[in-house]
């Protein structure tokens, strides 16, 4: 046997009596063992049997976190500050029903597993049922939905009781790029055309492009759907979006550039905040009409330990948070420096 077989044979040697150790140590550690398999008896992984399915909620956002430690909650509340900024939702109750004569329309891109649409479908069904309606500004006339995941189309439907293929012309929801609106069918082009006719004489209408923690996402960028929502339908934008501190390093630019790369997000869209508003301006936005608000101290460092705390419940009961682990690092490296800006972006037609 020559030198480089025995040096080979000595690192596997090496790793496996490691790997032994570690495994004797483990079951030793975990409690009750059966002596014949060296197995842990009793664990509390059968805790997967016990969850309910299907959840109550399936929300995906990076949540605002400025008043709240659940997720559900903290998700809802960026889609509420959102909607507040642009001035469609209002804090309080309204005592009388006179903004059921004004409407407005939301094109949602990116909707994930329906929680965002259940939301405001709900809104939806008061203004129908001319129900003195709370924070809503306007009465909402329309609402389509595009995302781009067919999986999370089925269980939006699912959750929605909405029926294949759409029937309901106020409320529909599609699978397709919302990036590329030269891609979409001539369907989703049908149902976004009529979502923002105003064929209301008593009132004015409102337009409004929603993309929630998605835009960033975008290929090849988000701004052919937001120029081509603004030059079409003559709609407003309100988004959570995502814009990079001015000034980096060449060392963070570059662990960013990685970030995109593996979070499937062009760098092209990792813009400043000066930069995403001459980009608004330059889409047809009157300087003037935009608006971006950095929420980050209520963004990441309050989801880097949400998620540091669902891992150690998870543990517990012989679950993983997977690759949501790195994902809260990855939130908290952003918190702690400022690398990344997490805004609320409004631009009004």
């Amino acid at each position: 046997m020559d030198w480089t077989n025995k040096y080979f044979l000595g690192i596997l040697t090496a790793v496996l009596v490691v790997f032994l150790t570690k495994r004797v140590a483990k079951n030793r550690s975990n409690g009750k063992v059966d002596r014949r398999t060296k197995r842990p008896l009793y664990r509390a992984d059968h805790s997967i049997l016990n969850i309910p399915l299907p959840p109550q909620s399936l929300w995906m956002n990076m949540g605002l976190w400025k008043d709240t430690e659940d997720f559900p909650t903290a998700c809802r509340a960026l889609l509420e500050e959102v909607l507040k900024s642009a001035q469609v939702l209002q804090d309080g109750v309204s005592d009388s029903n006179n903004n059921l004569d004004n409407t407005l329309s939301i094109i949602d891109l990116g909707f994930g597993c329906g929680d965002q649409c259940l939301y405001i479908k709900d809104a939806l069904d008061h203004h129908r049922q001319r129900k003195i309606y709370n924070p809503w500004r306007r009465r909402i006339k329309a609402y389509v939905g595009i995302t781009l995941e067919k999986p999370q189309l089925c269980i939006a439907q699912e959750r929605l009781g909405l029926k294949q293929p759409n029937t309901n012309t106020e409320f529909e929801i599609y699978c397709a790029d919302a990036a590329r609106p030269a891609s979409w069918t001539s369907d989703i082009r049908n149902a976004v055309s009529l979502a923002c006719q105003n064929n209301d004489e008593t009132g004015d209408h409102e337009n409004w492009l929603l993309g929630l923690d998605t835009l960033y996402h975008f290929q090849p960028s988000r701004w052919p759907v937001i120029e081509y929502a603004k030059r079409e339908w003559g709609s407003s934008l309100m988004a959570y979006d995502l814009c990079i501190a001015e000034n980096l390093s060449t060392w963070q630019r570059t662990i960013l550039r990685l970030m995109a790369f593996f979070g499937q997000s062009p760098f092209a869209n990792w813009v400043t905040i000066p930069e995403y508003r001459e980009q608004l301006v330059m889409a047809g936005y009157a300087p003037e009409r935009v608006e971006i608000r950095d929420i980050s101290e209520h963004v990441f460092g309050p989801l880097a330990g949400f998620m540091k705390k669902r891992e150690v419940e998870l543990d517990q009961y012989g679950l993983s948070i997977g690759r949501y682990r790195y994902a809260g690092k990855m939130f908290g490296w952003w918190g702690r420096t400022g690398v990344v800006r997490g805004c609320i972006i409004v631009a009004r037609k």
